[in-house]
């Protein structure tokens, strides 16, 4: 009873810790979709694109308007010397301009006269300006296109990324389904060779057929049987390739033995058909368009670095409430001015600063000259070779049918007396031959299709 309970719980955790895809067929429609929705990479490339909208996020966080308050006392002795009391509103904006609202209190006996407030409190409205450096082009106002180029970056990138997976998933099914269709003509082969192997065993026992001619239909018989092993071999190994890309939920699934896969094949190339947009609307060239974009972002910033840093402040003071009497607050004998200049002598750092810029940006435009090349003339090899395979497929189908007639012949005339044994299995040999050859020209001709499918795909 012990045993039994043990054997049952053994049972019981290895059904639980693994999945086993146990559909009767799965056809490729079936199997695309699975990889779509639920293989952790394709995920992994969606979580890249959410990367890249957290990052734009991060970049309009530099233009979030901001509060800060600041409060001083100063007490000696238990004697009060000051209190000082500023809170400040400071909305940033794109072109290098910085509004700001303030309100400011304090007091005390050895207060700085500067610092002096009339009134009991006393407001300032106002703005920091860039006039040189910063003005049109600043590190923030930059760095938000730039997080703005790379959110669609990523999204061209997703599409690659994506159709990479589908096509190493596809392949992989249809690997396995062309070991499947291998294993079911060995498997016709070997009935065969069994069904000859008896009949002449047969004619040896009565006489019609020499001994020698049963051990020949023996070792064609076996030979086949041999095949059929081999097939099976590769059948499973394909089986468990394509089983590396099946996933349901976050568990992989695994395919079972008696899983049949299918194809459509009058939809199959309909599915399959290969994009005709101009190359302008690849993802992989719009990946570097949106780069180059960044690169001229960044040289625009590197020049606009080579100009004195100006900076303006202004500020209308009152002591009214500006929100209760505006008028009086925008009064323009109340106020402070500041200007603030600056400028490097030699801008060495800045001048390097743009070369690197500008050497990085012809590189990126070489770079997309060099990829939209090499992406056309590889589009144009795949057509070319898919269109070969196409022609080779329909010569391959003719031949083998060829061979049937031939082997289907030969047959006939061994059932009646006109032939002999050894020129029947060499007939089935090359019908054999010639039904596995098509399958193989058939699997690569359907993966270069899908090759040119997936690397011309726009969408």
């Amino acid at each position: 009873m012990k045993h039994l309970f043990l054997t049952f719980l053994f049972l019981f955790l290895t059904i639980a810790n693994s999945s086993v895809f146990a559909q009767e067929t799965l056809s490729l429609d079936e199997y695309i979709g699975y990889v779509k929705q639920f293989h952790p990479f394709v995920k992994q490339a969606n979580i890249s694109l959410n990367e890249s909208q957290a990052k734009l996020l991060k970049a309009r966080g530099a233009f979030d308007p901001q509060l800060g308050v600041d409060f001083k006392e100063k007490t000696v002795k238990n004697s009060p010397y000051y209190e000082r009391f500023n809170a400040a509103f400071t909305f940033p904006t794109p072109l290098g301009i910085s509004l700001k609202a303030e309100i400011s209190e304090a007091d005390g006996v050895l207060l700085n006269p500067e610092n002096t407030v009339s009134g009991e409190q006393l407001y300032a409205l106002g703005a920091d300006i860039d006039l040189g450096k910063g003005l049109l082009a600043n590190a923030r106002t930059i760095t938000l296109k730039q997080a703005k180029r790379f959110v669609q970056q990523a999204e061209e990138e997703n599409k690659l990324q994506i159709n990479e997976i589908l096509e190493e998933a596809t392949h992989a099914f249809l690997d396995w389904y062309a070991a499947y269709r291998q294993w079911l003509v060995l498997e016709k082969f070997v009935e065969n060779a069994a069904f000859r192997f008896k009949g002449v065993k047969k004619r040896v026992l009565t006489g019609d057929l020499a001994a020698i001619d049963s051990i020949e239909a023996r070792i064609a018989y076996n030979n086949r049987v041999l095949m059929q092993e081999q097939s099976r071999l590769k059948l499973k190994a394909a089986a468990f390739n394509a089983s590396n890309f099946l996933w349901l939920e976050d568990q992989p699934l695994e395919i079972k033995d008696s899983t049949i896969p299918s194809i459509d094949e009058d939809a199959f190339s309909q599915s399959f058909t290969p994009s005709s947009l101009p190359l302008e609307n690849h993802p992989k060239i719009k990946v570097l368009d949106y780069k180059v974009a960044q690169g001229r972002l960044e040289r625009q910033l590197q020049r606009n670095n080579l100009l004195p840093e100006i900076k303006l402040s202004y500020r209308w003071l009152s002591s009214q409430n500006p929100l209760q009497q505006w008028q009086a607050a925008l009064d323009p004998n109340n106020n402070t001015t500041g200007l603030k200049v600056k400028l490097p002598l030699f801008l060495r750092k800045e001048r390097a600063n743009l070369k690197l810029a500008s050497l990085k940006l012809n590189d990126l435009r070489l770079a997309r000259e060099q990829a939209r090349l090499d992406l056309n003339n590889k589009l144009a090899t795949l057509e070319a070779k898919s269109n070969s395979l196409s022609n080779q497929v329909n010569l391959a189908q003719k031949i083998t049918a060829d061979y049937r007639r031939l082997f289907n012949g030969e047959q006939k005339k061994f059932t009646l007396g006109e032939s002999s044994l050894f020129l029947v299995n060499s007939r089935e040999a090359n019908y054999l031959k010639a039904a596995q050859k098509a399958i193989e020209i058939e699997l690569k001709q359907r993966k270069t299709l899908l090759s040119y499918y997936y690397q011309s795909a726009f969408n």
